[in-house]
């Protein structure tokens, strides 16, 4: 159990921590650490370890059957939520990929991604973007989590959204859209850390350009930081 936990980054933790659910599928599941470590805790009974390549899947094989946990985790080789039947997962994982690529990932598979009970995205790019599809679709955005990884020396801030089909309709105004109205509510030090990182950039990126339209946008979003 220790083995499978020490596997796992600060962001998948994350991701784990949000899972709930009977049946877990893992879009993407690269090693299947994520499916396989759910399982062995008991925060799954089962699991779906789905990717678009057959290599990452072979290992992830090899690790599931190690563990000892072929009965409880079925691999699936196939395109986004395309390997799913409706109503076969009540959690959905989508991590790692960029926020427009799980949105079509959901668009694709969306009968899928509806019937599921909790959906967890975590986009390395165009968060904001992903929580405004799916808002428009109907999706409803139950929590998020901000969460520091340090690779190496390089330090590293990761969204964790969990979501599910409502059918409701929302008004966050653009600052919630770009900071994260869930975010902003339960703020935190790595939340700070997080805003103060995105400050950085934004400075830097007006102290590099001449467009007006640009430079209005960038330091109305450096307005939104002001916490």
């Amino acid at each position: 159990m220790s083995v499978l936990k020490s596997n796992l980054t600060p962001r998948l933790q994350v991701v784990l921590d949000a899972v709930n659910g009977n049946v877990l599928a893992d879009i993407g599941t690269d090693h299947a650490y994520l499916p396989m470590t759910a399982v062995a805790l008991g925060v799954s009974e089962k699991a779906i370890a789905c990717d678009l390549h057959q290599g990452p899947l072979d290992i992830a094989m090899k690790n599931i059957r190690e563990a000892g946990l072929c009965g409880k985790i079925e691999t699936r080789i196939g395109d986004g939520l395309q390997p799913l039947l409706p109503d076969e997962a009540d959690c959905i994982v989508v991590a790692g990929m960029g926020g427009m690529r799980i949105w079509g990932i959901i668009l694709e598979g969306m009968a899928q991604a509806r019937q599921a009970t909790r959906l967890i995205l975590q986009p390395q790019h165009d968060v904001v973007l992903l929580r405004k599809k799916l808002h428009e679709t109907g999706f409803e955005i139950q929590d998020e989590t901000v969460v520091r990884e340090i690779v190496g020396d390089r330090e590293h801030f990761y969204v964790v959204i969990s979501a599910c089909y409502t059918g409701k309709t929302f008004d966050w105004t653009e600052r919630e859209y770009f900071l994260g109205k869930h975010l902003i509510e339960k703020a935190g030090d790595i939340f700070m850390d997080y805003v103060q990182r995105e400050r950085e950039k934004i400075l830097k990126y007006i102290s590099q350009i001449s467009d007006e339209a640009a430079l209005f946008n960038a330091k109305q979003r450096l307005e939104w930081l002001e916490i």
